[in-house]
C-alpha cells in the first residue's frame, strides 16, 4: 500500500530536522565566518548560479522594495543571498529545526530583514493571501508529494501581477537519469522529475502566465571542488549548444499571476 502525502511529509520533516539538529551548535554557526551555509566551493557555485539566474529572469521587476517570499529555505542556503536583494524577505520551510538554524545563522551574522515561518509548501496556510510581490523556490517543489498543490498555494499568496520563479530537476538530464544512482547517492524520500512542458503545465494549471523558461547547470553541487574550474568552462560551452542544452540539470520557470 502506497504512503499518503502526509506520511511522506512526516518522513521529510524527520530527515531534515535530524540534519538540522546535528548542526545546531556554536561551531556550525561560526564555521565559514559568514552568513552563508558552510559548504564546498562547488556547492556555493551551484547555489550562486540558481539564485543569479532567478534574479536575472526578473531583473526588470525585482526592485529591492518588493515584498519577497522564499518557499523551502532549508538551512538558509539561498536565503542568505536573497536577503541582500530585498528589504523584506519571508522564508518558510516544513522542517521546524531547519527554520531554527537558518534563523540563528542569519541573525548571528547581523541579518535582520528575514522573517522565518514553519509552513507546508503545499498549503502555505500560515501566510496571508495576496501579500507578496515575488516568490522564489529552489529544490523544493520537486520534493512535494503534490507539486500542483504547491504551485496553487504560491499563486494564492502573490498579489495580482506577482511573479514566481521556481526551479525543477530536468527529467532528461543524465545526472537525474542515471549518474546519481551510479554514484551511489541515496534516493530522496520523494523526488519528482520534470520536462519543460511538465513544469510549464504546473504553472498554467495554477493560473500563472508562463513568461520565461530556461535550462541550465551541468555541474552538480557534489562535484569535487578541484574540478570546478574545468567544469565551469565545459558548462559555458554546453549551455550554449541548442541540442545539448536540453540535457542540463535544472529547469527554471518564471510565471506571472494573472
Amino acid at each position: 500500500m502506497s504512503e499518503t502525502s502526509e506520511e511522506v511529509k512526516k518522513k521529510i520533516i524527520s530527515r531534515y530536522d535530524k540534519e538540522a539538529m546535528e548542526k545546531n551548535n556554536s561551531q556550525w554557526l561560526q564555521k565559514g565566518g559568514t552568513e552563508r551555509v558552510p559548504e564546498s566551493r562547488a556547492s556555493h557555485y551551484f547555489i550562486d548560479r540558481k539564485v543569479n539566474e532567478a534574479l536575472s529572469m526578473c531583473k526588470e521587476e525585482a526592485s529591492p522594495e518588493l515584498k519577497a517570499l522564499e518557499i523551502g529555505c532549508s538551512f538558509g542556503h539561498m536565503t542568505a543571498l536573497l536577503s541582500k536583494k530585498f528589504k523584506s524577505l519571508t522564508a518558510v520551510d516544513i522542517s521546524p529545526e531547519s527554520v531554527n538554524i537558518a534563523e540563528k545563522r542569519l541573525k548571528h551574522y547581523g541579518i535582520r530583514n528575514v522573517s522565518f515561518i514553519v509552513d507546508d509548501a503545499e498549503t502555505l496556510s500560515h501566510l496571508p493571501d495576496n501579500a507578496f510581490d515575488i516568490a522564489f523556490s529552489f529544490s523544493t517543489i520537486r520534493f512535494c508529494p503534490r507539486p500542483q498543490e504547491a504551485i496553487n498555494a504560491i499563486y494564492k499568496k502573490l498579489k495580482p501581477g506577482g511573479i514566481a520563479v521556481i526551479d525543477f530537476p530536468n527529467r532528461y538530464s543524465p545526472w537525474h537519469l542515471f549518474v546519481k544512482k551510479a554514484a551511489g547517492i541515496e534516493k530522496h524520500i520523494c523526488d519528482n522529475l520534470f520536462s519543460v512542458s511538465d513544469a510549464e503545465s504546473l504553472f498554467q494549471k495554477g493560473g500563472f502566465v508562463v513568461s520565461k523558461s530556461k535550462r541550465f547547470l551541468f555541474i552538480s553541487k557534489r562535484l569535487p571542488s578541484r574540478f570546478l574550474a574545468v567544469f565551469k568552462i565545459m558548462e559555458i560551452i554546453l549551455e550554449r549548444v541548442p541540442f545539448v542544452s536540453r540535457f542540463a540539470g535544472i529547469i527554471m520557470i518564471k510565471g506571472i499571476k494573472k
